[in-house]
């Protein structure tokens, strides 16, 4: 039986060995249009995400914003956006649309919850934020049977309640 962490770290490594090469970084980046998917189509059939959309999703998305953190969250990246001021964080609308999308789409009709991944990594990017893609992938790989749990996942990091600091009592 093997270990379905290391299948994800495994499969990472291959992403991360294949983005060293920037044409095919480029090649993958082109993902996200209709009129140049198919520039990315040999680089996913290599990397065995030809006909696996979360796997061609991650892909694509590693190819946008190569900086990998662990820990660092759908939920948490979202919330390293900004401050929140008045209950309200910059991003929580942004967030709300991300916890809508249902359908994760094909490989060759990428999906809501796809292009508001892409989005949001496009936002991390330009902000120099890391991002947790082995987490993501478990998470991609969840879909579709516990979509709830993966979006309350991201929500608890997102939406969490601020750490209470103990004031020492006087005597």
């Amino acid at each position: 039986m093997t270990n379905p962490s290391t299948n994800h770290d495994a499969f990472l490594q291959r992403i991360e060995k294949a983005l060293q090469d920037r044409g095919k970084s480029a090649a993958l980046r082109k993902y996200w249009s209709t009129a140049t998917r198919h520039h990315a189509y040999p680089i996913l059939g290599l990397l065995g995400a030809l006909e696996d959309p979360r796997k061609a999703i991650l892909c694509a998305l590693y190819a946008q914003h190569p900086q990998h953190k662990e820990g660092m969250t759908v939920g948490k990246a979202a919330l390293a956006l900004g401050d929140r001021k008045d209950g309200e964080h910059p991003f929580d609308r942004h967030f709300r649309r991300l916890l809508a999308c249902e359908e994760l789409g094909t490989v060759a009709d990428p999906g809501d919850l796809a292009q508001q991944l892409h989005r949001f990594l496009q936002r991390l990017s330009s902000n120099g934020i890391p991002f947790d893609y082995r987490e993501l992938h478990k998470n991609l790989n969840y879909w579709g049977k516990w979509t709830d749990a993966v979006k309350l996942s991201w929500a608890s990091d997102f939406w969490q309640a601020p750490q209470l600091t103990e004031t020492p009592t006087q005597p």
